[in-house]
């Protein structure tokens, strides 16, 4: 905090106008926090993405049956958590996407994350059934990470398991694995997963570290209680 206000104090002095000292100081921390953090969304990834989303939702207005349409708008509102207004959409689509295994993934998820996790597994069982390895192993993690929600630990468990044999370099991934098996008595193992996920975001290039700042940063916190 002092930091910023020597910062403001030295721009001011230089420039001889506050509004604009304060204006490079954003400017200076959100392309801070664009190159290494990501806490602050990217405008201009947002704004193509509310454009996307409102040429979708003129889409179905003309055709209510576009199921790729509906599917692509689905997964729009499954990005923002939405997850009641995604399930609405995919429902519409359901027919004619069935035998899509990321639409059932996306679906399903939705549907678990929205509250019925027997009915959201049934269709992320088939979307892994279809294809083992679909988007890197994630309908596991993600499943997974609907159970921990729930306190499911012994369900959770071997989803993770299934995950790491698919992609064992995940931090996020690795912290789950390590507080799922510290929820389940597993503390030296869990605890050597902690680590790991430390080390994975230490290891990672600059752009992944980005991503999984978070749970390197969770991992370090759980760590430190001790459990």
């Amino acid at each position: 905090m002092m930091s910023k206000f020597f910062l403001f104090y030295v721009l001011y002095w230089m420039l001889g106008n506050p509004i604009i000292a304060l204006l490079v100081i954003l400017l200076i921390s959100f392309t801070i926090d664009r190159t290494y953090f990501g806490f602050v969304p990217d405008p201009f990834k947002a704004f193509r993405r509310a454009g996307r989303i409102n040429e979708l939702r003129r889409i179905v207005s003309i055709n209510p049956h576009d199921a790729r349409a509906l599917k692509e708008l689905g997964i729009f509102m499954f990005e923002k958590k939405k997850y009641g207004k995604a399930v609405e959409y995919f429902e519409r689509a359901a027919n004619r996407m069935s035998d899509d295994p990321e639409f059932n993934y996306y679906y399903g998820i939705s549907i678990a994350k929205n509250g019925d996790i027997r009915k959201g597994w049934e269709y992320v069982a088939a979307a892994i059934k279809a294809s083992p390895n679909l988007k890197y192993g994630e309908p596991y993690l993600l499943m997974a990470e609907v159970y921990i929600d729930n306190k499911d630990y012994s369900k959770a468990l071997p989803l993770l398991e299934h995950f790491e044999k698919i992609h064992s370099y995940s931090s996020r991934g690795l912290y789950q694995m390590g507080l799922v098996r510290l929820k389940l008595g597993m503390k030296e193992e869990g605890m050597r997963y902690l680590k790991k996920s430390i080390e994975v975001f230490k290891a990672a290039p600059r752009f992944k570290r980005k991503l999984d700042r978070k749970w390197a940063w969770k991992a370090r916190a759980l760590l430190k209680k001790g459990f």
